[in-house]
Parts: structure tokens; C-alpha cells; sequence
């Protein structure tokens, strides 16, 4: 990866020996710093991830495309993309063939180990797709956040990492925020029983709860938030027992995640593929969509190496916000309500918090406050 970077002349921290500010330079490319670029990218491909296929699914074509399809084609890009990464990470040619050759043939089982994740992220982007066929794009990606709770917790389960009182607070405020904002919105809650014991009664609110687009599509999305806080808890484990780079790997997810996506494209479309073959129904905005779905894994990799985890969290919250802007202007298939409102600004408050903490200024004038307090109870009793 730092080849591809110097390739795009990035300014190397020693360039200016001598200069008082040489410590403090950063890469960057044409004057702006790479770790701005990234989270720019990287805010820019969320929201535009969601509203692609929202726009994409609103074209108005004789047949329309298979989301099945666009998954498989996905995946294609993603291995030649990691091709070319690891060419410009490697020194030589024979570099990465010896790389690709200790981690592809010298070592079967560790290549084995990828199909796990190949097959949970196939079936993780199916729903992703379902999901936006039955939200908007604003709400399905504010209800996606739930994968930091589903990540949290399986993280717990498999790697053993404990989590601070902070952490656990902003998980229960998530969780309200997807409560507010799943909350039915069409319901006479005055028309309503008011005896809880009287099952009968209830049937129609139940039902209310749990039937439609809505509720199919908040399944979906809790489904593809426990596959990806899976998913992801497994890749991280497999890279700390590795020595393969993160583009080797790449290339391994890629190429067991096309044989999974062609193999649940002809399970779930085989008659109208066979039919009207694997590219019916694909536009412009279709090939947008694939390219966009499959560089979004490589920014997030850019992200985490130029910018951190931190900018990470900042760069979900923008995406939220430009993903509401864009959507209620452009598509026009949104309006905002007051539940919808409070429940992302809790959902967004949720991810910075579990990312960032607890802000300093607040930590810091509490410890004022009890400091004074302390002194203020040791003058009386000296009195």
C-alpha cells in the first residue's frame, strides 16, 4: 500500500529534513491531506451506496435487474481491485507470485478459513438490497447502526473483549434511537385497547407492528447487521492469527464471495438468468452501484490506515445527514418527522459515543464539580 500511495506523489513525512515542521507533515495528494480525502471518500461511497440502489431500483426498464447478479459482480471487482492493490503493495511481480503462492497453495487450510466470511457477507449484501427495496435510504441506513450492538456482543462471545460502562450506554441508546425510528407511524393509538389483558384486542396492534414493508424490511436489516457483526468479529480474528496482508486476504474473500454470489444468483434466479441471461435489466446506474459496492471496502481499508477509527465514527454520522439531504431532495421518496428526527440524533449520538467516548469537556468539569465539592465538605468540617 505505500507504493500505491507514493505513486499518487504523496509528500513523505521527511521530506523537509531541517524544516521545524517536518515531524507534523502527512501524506497527502495534490496539497490535501490524505486523511481528509478518506473520510471525504468515505462519506461520499456510504451515502451514496444506499441511495444508488434506491436509484437504481427506481428506473423504469422493460426487465429489472437482479440484485443477486449485482452481488456476484461485486465480488468480481473486488478480487481484480485487491489484484492491483497487491501489485502496487508487492515489489515485483515475483513478489506477489510468491506471496500468492505461500498463502494460496502453501497453506490450504487458512484459504479455507475465508469461505466463512465469503458466504456470510453473500448473504449480509442480498439482504442490503432487500432492506432498500422496502425503506428509505435515510432510515435504513440509520436502523443499520444496530451492527455496532451486534458486533459489540459478538465480539464479547468470541474474542473475549470486555466492554466500559460508556460503551454499554451508548448500546442501550441505539437501541431506543432504532426503537423511535421503527416505531409504526400510521396507528390510532386512541382506537387502541386500553386492557393489556385482552389478547383479542390487541391482535390488530400486533399486527400493525409486525406486517407490511416496514417491519420485512427492519428484519432484513437486523439480519444483515448480525451477518456483518459476525462476519466481521471472524475477520478480525483471522487477521490476528495471519501474516497475509490485508489485500491477500482481499483477494481470498473475493474469490470464495464470487463462487458464493453465482451460486445463490442461480439458486434464487436461475429461470430468468437462464432465460434473459446474467446482465438483464442493467443500466448505467446498475454499474454505479457494483462499482460503488465494491470500493467501499477498500475505503473503509484507506480510512482505518490514513485517518483511524475515530474519523471513522465522525464519517458515519456525516453520511447519516447527507444520506437525508440527498434522499429528501434528489429522490424525493422521504419526508422526516419528529420521531424520525429524535431517533437519529440518539443513533448518531450512539456512534460517536461508542467510537469516541465520552467528550472531555464533560468528564473534566465533572471532576471540577466533585473537586469543589470535596473541598467545599473539608472547610466545613474544619470549621
Amino acid at each position: 500500500m505505500a507504493q500505491a500511495v507514493s505513486s499518487l506523489k504523496v509528500t513523505p513525512a521527511d521530506s523537509t529534513v531541517g524544516n521545524p515542521s517536518a515531524t507534523d507533515a502527512e501524506p497527502s495528494f495534490l496539497g490535501i491531506k490524505l486523511k481528509w480525502l478518506s473520510l471525504m471518500a468515505l462519506t461520499v461511497q456510504t451515502s451514496g451506496q444506499v441511495l444508488l440502489i434506491r436509484w437504481a431500483g427506481a428506473q423504469r426498464l422493460p426487465k429489472r435487474y437482479l440484485s443477486s447478479t449485482a452481488v456476484f459482480f461485486t465480488e468480481v471487482v473486488k478480487v481484480f481491485a485487491s489484484l492491483l492493490l497487491l501489485r502496487l503493495e508487492s515489489h515485483s511481480f515475483a513478489d506477489m507470485r510468491r506471496q500468492m503462492s505461500e498463502h494460496f497453495l502453501d497453506n490450504k487450510a487458512e484459504v479455507l478459513k475465508a469461505a466463512v466470511p465469503s458466504l456470510v457477507y453473500t448473504v449480509q449484501n442480498n439482504l442490503m438490497f432487500y432492506s432498500l427495496l422496502k425503506l428509505s435510504a435515510p432510515v435504513q441506513q440509520v436502523l443499520y447502526q444496530m451492527k455496532i450492538l451486534t458486533t459489540a456482543g459478538i465480539g464479547v462471545c468470541m474474542l473475549g473483549k470486555p466492554l466500559t460502562r460508556t460503551k454499554w450506554a451508548s448500546l442501550y441508546m441505539l437501541c431506543i434511537g432504532v426503537a423511535l425510528i421503527q416505531w409504526p407511524k400510521n396507528i390510532d393509538f386512541d382506537a387502541q385497547p386500553k386492557l393489556a389483558w385482552d389478547s383479542t384486542a390487541l391482535l390488530p396492534f400486533f399486527l400493525a407492528l409486525t406486517s407490511g414493508d416496514q417491519a420485512k424490511g427492519f428484519l432484513a436489516v437486523l439480519l444483515a447487521c448480525v451477518t456483518s457483526g459476525f462476519a466481521g468479529v471472524y475477520i478480525q480474528r483471522m487477521l490476528q492469527q495471519t501474516t497475509a496482508s490485508i489485500w491477500i486476504r482481499n483477494v481470498q474473500f473475493g474469490m470464495f464471495g464470487s463462487i458464493m454470489g453465482l451460486l445463490v444468483a442461480v439458486a434464487q434466479d436461475g429461470e430468468m438468468i437462464k432465460r434473459d441471461g446474467l446482465l438483464q435489466g442493467y443500466s448505467e446506474r446498475v454499474v454505479a452501484v457494483i462499482a460503488m459496492n465494491a470500493f467501499g471496502g477498500l475505503l473503509c481499508a484507506m480510512m482505518l490506515k490514513y485517518a483511524g477509527a475515530t474519523l471513522g465514527c465522525f464519517s458515519t454520522a456525516l453520511s447519516i445527514i447527507l444520506t437525508c439531504i440527498l434522499s429528501a431532495t434528489f429522490l424525493q421518496d422521504f419526508v422526516p418527522d419528529d420521531m424520525f428526527l429524535f431517533g437519529t440524533t440518539l443513533s448518531v449520538a450512539a456512534t460517536l459515543m461508542f467510537g469516541l467516548g465520552i467528550p472531555d469537556i464533560i468528564t473534566t468539569s465533572r471532576q471540577v464539580h466533585m473537586t469543589s465539592d470535596t473541598l467545599a465538605q473539608v472547610g466545613k468540617s474544619n470549621v
